[in-house]
This record gives structure tokens, C-alpha cells and sequence, in this order.
């Protein structure tokens, strides 16, 4: 896959709902799919509430425009 020059975003969805929620931004795809990799095996807390987020679908998503990137990254912790 070819990189983006945005970066991705790691998404999740819980059955039966249609929202996904964004967990992670990331610049890169390798980075993205390897947390994937890890979040399906130990559940990561909710940001909100601590609870594991359990039974859900985990989906990378690119970043396509550049509003975005910038606010996305705005809100970024670090």
C-alpha cells in the first residue's frame, strides 16, 4: 500500500452501531495495523469511561484532505 501523505486513523465500531469512534492518529500504515494487530488481542480502555473496549470492529482509515490533517492533529495529546 502506498503511504499517505496525511497519515490514518485507527477506528473502531461496535456491533450494531453505525458511528465509528477514532482511537489513534498515526502517520503511518505499518503503525496503524500493528496497533490494530494488538488492540484485538488485549482491549484497550475507553478514553472516557476506562472501560475495555470489547466486541467491536477495528478499521484504518487514511486521512484524504488536509482540513482534516490539520484538525485531527490539533486535538492530538501530545
Amino acid at each position: 500500500m502506498t503511504e499517505n501523505k496525511y497519515g490514518y486513523k485507527v477506528c473502531y465500531k461496535q456491533h450494531g452501531k453505525r458511528k465509528l469512534k477514532i482511537y489513534l492518529v498515526t502517520n503511518s500504515y505499518d503503525l496503524a495495523f500493528w496497533e490494530i494487530r494488538w488492540y484485538e488481542t488485549h482491549s484497550p480502555p475507553d478514553r472516557k469511561t476506562r472501560k475495555p473496549i470489547t466486541n467491536v470492529v477495528w478499521v484504518v482509515i487514511p486521512i484524504k484532505t488536509y482540513i482534516e490533517y490539520k484538525t485531527l492533529w490539533k486535538s492530538c495529546p501530545f
